[in-house]
């Protein structure tokens, strides 16, 4: 059984975020826990512990060479079902920013595609990430002199969620979704998107400590680009959190994938910058205690070493500490 994944996200936000990819890149590191939380009747029926395989040429051939100058992230999982059925069931998954009053006739554009390809199973799910209560698409209705067809699929909107709910989940695709409309919540509103950034970096996952590694890892890069904030809140941001980083997420700075996320990555250019300092100061000390022992005034070696004389004198002391006696 085989899944397509089509992801669509035609609004930006944030200069230089691909809202696409975040959402590609969660899902594929998650792709269990994404089925078990937007369908959760199909997550029954498959057999995760035959593993998944993802398949990315097929479905570019279908759907995505005739969509030029649109940004999608695609996918073809390929996995078993329990019943031991050897089909494909696609899944096709749009994940919709603004309404759109062609969004139905380009759901059934997709299903007749990949159905005319495939001749198999197809499950439909649209995603509508915006907050808007006009935002609901109908189902696609043909009729022409006695042909009719109607084409229905499912959907899952933001705007329908109830927030406590999403934060008492342990699926880490409610974070997700609570990511999402802290996004639209804080457009215009960069200092309360930064409190909710903070709140969701440190009490969903820095301090959380019931939270898998693996969903750690993966929402901490997804909140972090997803939730975009100028540079000096994000500063602001990494010294708000180095404390939980230090105390109560150590094993966070072994992620290689969250390295490059914005507020780790200024983490650790200010490890780095302290490390670099505190291995100068290392030389200077070793340094005047090396003239110190050549029997060079405390004044001079203040001098030499540029160190102040109250630092040379603790250095003396410490020399005569250390010294065997004889």
């Amino acid at each position: 059984m085989g899944e397509v994944l089509v992801l669509e996200k035609r609004v930006s936000y944030s200069p230089g975020t691909d809202y696409d990819a975040l959402w590609k890149k969660i899902i594929s590191e998650l792709f269990e826990e994404f089925i078990l939380f937007f369908a959760p009747d199909l997550y029954e029926a498959i057999d995760f512990g035959k593993g998944i395989g993802f398949l990315e040429q097929e479905l570019h051939k279908v759907i995505i060479k005739h969509k030029k100058g649109k940004k999608i992230a695609d996918k073809i999982v390929k996995v078993s079902l329990k019943n031991g059925e050897e089909k494909y069931v696609f899944i096709h998954i749009e994940i919709q920013g603004k309404k759109d009053p062609d969004f139905s006739r380009r759901m059934f554009t997709y299903f007749y595609r990949l159905f005319d390809r495939f001749q198999e199973n197809i499950y439909s799910i649209a995603i509508l990430t915006d907050l808007s209560k006009s935002n609901n698409p109908q189902p696609f209705q043909y009729s022409f002199y006695g042909t009719e067809l109607t084409y229905r699929f499912n959907t899952y909107k933001f705007n329908e969620e109830d927030i406590p709910s999403l934060k008492k989940s342990t699926n880490p695709f409610a974070i997700a979704v609570l990511a999402g409309i802290y996004l639209h919540q804080t457009e215009k509103n960069y200092h309360k998107r930064y409190e909710v950034k903070k709140k969701l970096l440190k009490d969903f996952i820095l301090t959380n400590p019931n939270l898998k590694p693996d969903y750690a890892e993966a929402l901490f890069y997804f909140i972090d680009y997803l939730l975009y904030l100028p540079h000096e809140l994000t500063k602001q941001l990494t010294k708000d959190l180095s404390i939980n980083i230090e105390k109560e997420a150590k094993h966070m700075l072994y992620y290689e994938k969250i390295k490059e996320a914005p507020t780790l990555a200024e983490y650790f250019k200010t490890v780095r910058e302290e490390g670099f300092e505190k291995g100068k100061m290392e030389e200077k000390r070793n340094l005047a205690a090396e003239l110190l022992r050549e029997g060079f005034s405390v004044e001079k070696v203040a001098k030499m070493v540029k160190l102040s004389l109250d630092e040379v004198k603790e250095i003396e002391a410490s020399i005569h500490f250390n010294r065997p006696e004889s």
